[in-house]
Formats: structure tokens, sequence, C-alpha cells
């Protein structure tokens, strides 16, 4: 009884898939399952984005694609509830906002001068997360995933470094500031704007480099997907390597 306990709690903390399933498990009977989901307030780069993934399926065999699955995040009611592709900052993409958690700031959980890949799963349905703090950096991370060989990423989250230069944005504060009374005027206090240093980086995000992976090899099969038993022994041998 107790092992079946074990089994039953393990079993709710293993991950069903990582970066390196892509795009196995938005395939189903030979046919991709997903929406690409964008802010109605992002970058036109964010659609070219969009289009760089949903082009190099094509180099997947066997993988038929479907047109008109874009949609605008205020399309969406529930994220969570579609097997999608989101592209976009939480700063502007809400479908984003929802899966990271929804960020106060909503830049907090972005370091500069990166792109990321991230993966979610709930109840069934899986979304992928293509984000950064700019259209660039998201259009980085874009390409990536849609020209290299990414069999080797066993991780839910990987992060692209980029040459964008990109930093997490400034904090604003209104504080109010007596001002020197103009002549033949008595104590003026008017609002002034401060500009406080930029957020520093997230330590785990400004401390994570990019993997060498291989550029980009044909493909002779889609990638399997995995069985329960397989990602919660995969799961278990992880913890002793």
């Amino acid at each position: 009884m107790k092992w079946l306990i074990l089994l039953i709690l393990l079993a709710a903390s293993v991950s069903a898939y990582t970066i390196s399933d892509y795009p196995s498990f938005f395939v189903q009977n030979g046919r991709f399952n997903a929406i690409y989901v964008i802010g109605e307030e992002s970058s036109a780069l964010d659609v070219v984005s969009a289009t760089a993934i949903s082009t190099a399926l094509a180099k997947y065999p066997n993988v038929t694609t479907e047109i008109g699955t874009s949609r605008l995040d205020i399309e969406i009611t529930d994220i969570t509830k579609k097997n999608a592709i989101v592209v976009g900052s939480p700063c502007e993409n809400r479908a984003a906002y929802a899966l990271e958690g929804n960020p106060e700031p909503c830049y907090k959980n972005l370091g500069g001068s990166a792109g990321y890949i991230k993966l979610f799963e709930n109840d069934g349905k899986v979304q992928l997360l293509i984000t950064g703090l700019t259209a660039q950096d998201r259009h980085a991370a874009a390409k990536f995933l849609a020209e290299k060989n990414i069999a080797n990423i066993k991780l839910s989250t990987y992060v692209i470094p980029t040459s964008t230069g990109s930093t997490p944005q400034f904090f604003v504060q209104n504080k109010k500031a007596e001002k020197t009374p103009e002549p033949g005027v008595a104590g003026i206090s008017q609002s002034e704007t401060a500009v406080l240093p930029a957020q520093t980086p997230l330590a785990a995000a400004s401390q994570v480099q990019e993997k060498k992976t291989g550029e980009y090899e044909p493909l002779k099969e889609l990638p399997k997907k995995k069985g329960f038993w397989a990602r919660l022994w995969s799961w278990i041998k992880g913890l002793f390597t």
C-alpha cells in the first residue's frame, strides 16, 4: 500500500514531456493539433516567429498541418484548456501572462538578452511558450526551435542567449516634490517622475548558458510519445544522476 501511495505521489510530480519531445505532444493521428496564439498588441515580428515555427514543421515526416490555426490572445478564455504555441511576452500577450502565473511586474521572470522556450502541461493539454523581453529575443528562440536539433534538450525551460542588449524595464515611481516658488507665486508643489535603476535580471537567467546542440539533421521519424512508466522511470533515474 505504501508503495502504491509513493507511486501516485511520484506520478503527480513527474513532468510528462520535455522540449526534446516537440512536436510529438502536439501530433494526433499524424495531424498537428495545436493553435498559435499571438498578442493583440504584439509586434509584427511575433507573427513572423510563429510563421517560422509553423513552416519548419515540414521537416518532420508524416505530420499534416492545417490552415487557420492562429488566434489572438483576446480570443482565448483559458489557455490551459488548449494545445498551443504561444508567442509573446507576459507584458503584451494575455496567454503568456497566464502561463507565467500572472507575474508582477509582468516581466519579472525574464532576464535581459535572452529568448525562452517554456513547456507547460495542464490537465492533458500542452502549451509551448516562446517568450523574451523583446520581439527580437523571442524571434531568436523561435528560430532555435525551428532550425536546431533539440533532441537532447531534456528540460521544460530552455534559455537562448541573444545579442539584443535588452534589459528589464525600469520601474517608475511618482513622487511629489517641492519646487522653488516662482516670483509672486507662493508654495507651489508639483509631481515629478523619478526613474529607478533597472531591475536586475533573474540570477537563474543570467547563469544559464546555451547548451551546445548540433545543427538540424534530417529526422527519420517523429519522436515517439513516451508512455507513463517510461516517463516515471526516466524521472527516477534523474534523481541519481
